[in-house]
């Protein structure tokens, strides 16, 4: 037991590794002046390694005829020609017929429309958009779920598209059109809910249900992972989509060849495409930020979110999120290897160590955000390796205090632990040997009365 003791009680590696864990524990719920912190909070907080895939370090995962990729070099992806996005702009019901109407002469797949169907109050102009919205062979119309519970993944109520409008027939689906960031949060946008139950009714989301009714067999694969929760593998922005502005459309000033047999989205992408408007009610921020850090104005569209959801699912390019518990393993080993490392340095490296540790911290650091990148951007596999990272950037300064103040008080505890222990059982031994010897001296005959 005592070998077993010494061991654990002078394994510097292990305890290291525990002394620096629970130090950045203790940090993490000391309460600190929020309003000091917010500003980095709000330009820090949100942001993830994995976003660097999306815009600074995009890789050309094409491969070339031995099965290896041919360049691992940042490529800008090809748009989507699937896709069509049709910008509704302030279009009133009527003016929204219109449109319909001109984009059903060119046959399009299917026409979803992001924008919840209500009255007017103009009676002639909603005869219209119902005449338009049953003319159309199928069609993706959104409800909005209201009133979000304690876990953010199931509501309570639902907004739907006005009855009296809509047609009622089996070419019409209505799905939710939620995102995750809704309620703007000024949260980056990367998770979305494929499908959801609400009130016991199976529901799917509005891009989801776009794929399904054109292209049935890559829903039902998708569907099939049963994911609760889904990465958004974002291709970009309004430039890798078929556009269109809402004059283009009321005119039929657009290529008729665009359309047929596509994904047609219509949906507000500001007054016009021409407009510039930093701040909308509808735009939210993603990973295609070019400000990922300390960003100050959100960069895409919602209806532009629902088009790069749509062509993942074509697409079939999902990202897998590693669980918990692999997490765990990982950073686990990355701390544990990373004491190692660093202990034997700071006994190695004498008046070297400050130098060496801090070019080692940096260049560490530097490895792990891109080993975590190249993961994602080229098989598509999320790992967070966070807490590694954080790990790492405290941990010279952390085994100096570990080294310098924590082990000294550790083995003087340790060794008064263990000579209190040995004096205890050599006290115990005393009394036993003593009791036995008085015993025999006061009846030394007591043993063979008692045989007879």
């Amino acid at each position: 037991m005592l070998k077993i003791l010494k061991k654990l009680f002078f394994n510097d590696y292990i305890f290291c590794s525990v002394f620096v864990a629970s130090l950045l524990g203790l940090i993490s719920i000391i309460p600190i002046n929020h309003e000091l912190t917010d500003p980095f909070g709000q330009a820090l907080g949100d942001f993830e390694v994995t976003d660097l895939a999306f815009t600074t370090l995009r890789i050309d995962k094409t491969e070339s005829d031995s099965g290896a990729f041919s360049s691992l070099r940042p490529v800008v992806p090809e748009a989507d020609t699937n896709i069509v996005i049709v910008n509704l702009g302030y279009a009133g019901n009527a003016e929204m017929a219109a449109i319909i109407n001109n984009l059903n002469e060119f046959q399009p797949a299917v026409i979803g429309i992001n924008r919840l169907i209500e009255k007017s109050g103009d009676d002639f102009a909603d005869s219209l958009l119902k005449e338009a919205l049953s003319s159309t062979k199928k069609l993706v119309l959104i409800s909005r779920l209201t009133g979000k519970s304690k876990n953010e993944l199931s509501w309570t109520d639902v907004k739907k598209p006005d009855k009296s409008i809509i047609p009622q027939n089996n070419n019409t689906i209505v799905a939710y059109n939620n995102l995750l960031t809704t309620d703007r949060d000024f949260k980056t946008t990367r998770h979305f809910i494929p499908q959801t139950n609400f009130k016991g009714q199976l529901q799917s989301f509005f891009p989801v249900e776009l794929v399904k009714a054109t292209y049935p067999e890559k829903a039902r694969e998708f569907i099939s992972r049963e994911k609760e929760i889904e990465v958004i593998n974002y291709l970009g922005n309004l430039d890798k989509f078929y556009s269109i502005d809402v004059e283009q459309a009321l005119n039929k000033e657009f290529d008729p060849g665009i359309i047929k047999n596509k994904i047609v989205i219509l949906g507000y992408l500001g007054e016009s495409l021409s407009s510039e408007k930093f701040w909308d009610t509808d735009k939210y921020y993603t990973p295609m930020n070019k400000k990922y850090a300390g960003k100050t104005f959100p960069d895409m569209f919602e209806t532009v979110i629902y088009a790069n959801v749509v062509s993942q699912v074509l697409s079939n390019e999902h990202i897998n999120v590693v669980s918990p518990f692999v997490d765990f393993i990982l950073n686990l080993i990355v701390c544990f290897l990373n004491v190692v490392i660093f202990s034997r340095l700071f006994h190695a490296a004498a008046v070297w160590w400050d130098t060496l540790s801090i070019v080692i911290t940096l260049i560490e650091i530097v490895l792990l955000l891109v080993i975590t990148t190249l993961i994602f951007g080229l098989f598509n596999i999320e790992i967070n390796l966070n807490f590694s990272i954080v790990f790492v950037l405290v941990l010279g300064s952390f085994l100096e205090l570990y080294y310098g103040l924590f082990k000294i008080a550790l083995q003087k505890f340790s060794v008064k632990y263990l000579i209190l222990q040995e004096t205890n059982k050599r006290d115990e031994l005393k009394d036993i040997m003593s009791g036995s010897t008085r015993d025999i001296l006061i009846d030394p005959f007591s043993n063979q009365k008692k045989k007879k």
